[in-house]
């Protein structure tokens, strides 16, 4: 290769990235050699390398934009850095960004959603039930005080809000929302404690919670449950006998809000229609020995 050729590449590296140009014996290029090297270039190669550089700046840019998880990331990681302050930074972001890469395919957590009433949590506690050591549940954070019999790190971790809304803040949360001026949320730290010890985590999560999951980047399965018709879910709201007129059909209109974006094409990797809790949960363990081939669900 022209040592002209080489310098221009080495030039646009040193522009583009703003880091100190090598040359191919990989000996740092001092300032002067740097200046002698681009007065030795031609007009032809300076026009070469300007048009190179603004090349990349445009692919550059590109890329960033189809990617904006790309800056939640980051912006995320460096939050979280300055909230810790660790000595050791290297090690602290191995272990931030280790939530995003599980040690194993197989340990990718589950997704589930769909609306009130169609049968989310009687699935997962079948799962949890047959399959105690391939299956955990992730322990969501509350800013409510527990109520009576709920024990903290059992039922939810029990946290002060300020704490709470500095770790989101710090991007340490992989979703959450108020209800009722309480923030409940699911933590990077909840899902990994589950992943160390070797189980598949699963996420009982709204549609708003989904949204912030899939924006995080962290790999996982998207399962989403839908009643076999709006009449038939709303009969199993008024069988619950626990919801006022008023709060069933808000229920009802919320549901269909969630259908509406659950049965979007590629934004689940499965739709399960929960007409026979039986027949449901058969179909439920099919669909996961496809995705996970290395698990045994007998």
């Amino acid at each position: 290769m022209p040592v002209a050729i080489r310098l221009i590449i080495l030039n646009v590296v040193h522009i583009v990235f703003r880091i100190q140009p090598l040359l191919v014996t990989h000996e740092i290029m001092s300032v002067e050699q740097e200046t002698k090297a681009l007065e030795s270039l031609s007009f032809e190669e300076l026009s070469l390398l300007n048009e190179r550089k603004e090349a990349l700046k445009k692919e550059h840019t590109a890329y960033v934009d189809e990617h904006p998880e790309i800056k939640t990331l980051l912006s995320g990681f460096m939050s979280a850095l300055l909230l810790e302050k660790p000595q050791n930074v290297v090690a602290f972001a191995v272990e931030h960004f280790s939530a995003f890469k599980p040690p194993h395919t197989e340990l990718e957590p589950i997704v589930i959603a769909g609306p009130s009433g169609v049968g989310k949590g009687t699935l997962i506690n079948l799962l949890l039930e047959k399959f105690p050591n391939t299956f955990g549940f992730s322990v969501s954070h509350t800013t409510r005080g527990p109520r009576e019999g709920e024990v903290d790190g059992v039922a939810y971790h029990f946290t002060a809000k300020d704490k709470v809304l500095k770790e989101i803040e710090a991007g340490l949360f992989l979703e959450h929302a108020e209800v009722h001026g309480n923030v409940y949320g699911t933590s990077k730290r909840a899902v990994q404690d589950v992943q160390e010890k070797g189980k598949i985590c699963i996420l009982d999560i709204d549609i708003q919670g989904v949204q912030q999951v899939k924006k995080s980047g962290i790999p996982a399965k998207y399962l989403f449950i839908a009643p076999p018709s709006m009449e038939e879910l709303e009969t199993r709201l008024r069988g619950r006998a626990t919801e006022t007129e008023d709060k069933i059909q808000l229920r009802v209109k919320n549901a269909a809000g969630e259908l509406a974006y659950g049965q979007q094409p590629g934004v689940f990797d499965a739709i399960l229609v929960n007409q026979v809790v039986d027949d449901s949960f058969r179909e439920l363990v099919e669909t996961l020995k496809q995705w996970y081939p290395t698990v045994e669900l007998k």
